[in-house]
């Protein structure tokens, strides 16, 4: 698989991680979900999505990367949100990954809302993604968005 993201203008195919992606405005489709839904229930929906799709994502890209450090392997994840569109990502590990949370911020997000469906956009497919890596499931906790600095910000810990 490739590290990189591949446009193939012939197909009209834009591939990031191996899987092809859509540009959709994401923030009209966090709004609609809320107002349809509830925030509470849209945030649920789009946390199933998300989480089951960086749990694959990070297996996949260990799998195709089995020499790679964690430290590697969330720096090239956290490339895929840059590419993709998402925002500029941000992880901190800690030293003890399974028992300190893990931060993580994403600046100018594609999304923005600390509830709903925006906040498991965000921070659902990193809780899925780091779930995989570490073999342990994670949540999201501590969410917010620093509207100042326009960065959306989470800690993830495990259950």
């Amino acid at each position: 698989m490739s590290n990189e993201p591949v446009w193939d203008n012939e197909k009209g195919e834009l591939r990031i991680l191996g899987q092809r992606h859509t540009a959709i405005d994401v923030q009209a489709l966090c709004n609609h979900l809320d107002a349809l839904t509830g925030p509470k229930v849209s945030e649920v929906i789009m946390h199933s999505l998300e989480f089951h799709l960086g749990k694959s994502d990070a297996a996949r890209h260990k799998a195709a990367n089995p020499n790679d450090t964690l430290t590697k392997l969330v720096a090239h994840l956290a490339k895929s949100d840059r590419l993709s569109g998402l925002g500029i990502t941000k992880v901190t590990l800690p030293d003890t990954p399974l028992t300190s949370p893990i931060t993580i911020e994403i600046s100018n997000p594609s999304v923005k809302g600390a509830t709903g469906a925006a906040k498991s956009f965000l921070f659902s497919w990193w809780a899925g993604a780091m779930s995989s890596l570490l073999d342990r499931e994670m949540d999201a906790r501590d969410v917010l968005y620093d509207e100042d600095n326009n960065v959306m910000k989470c800690k993830l810990t495990t259950r």
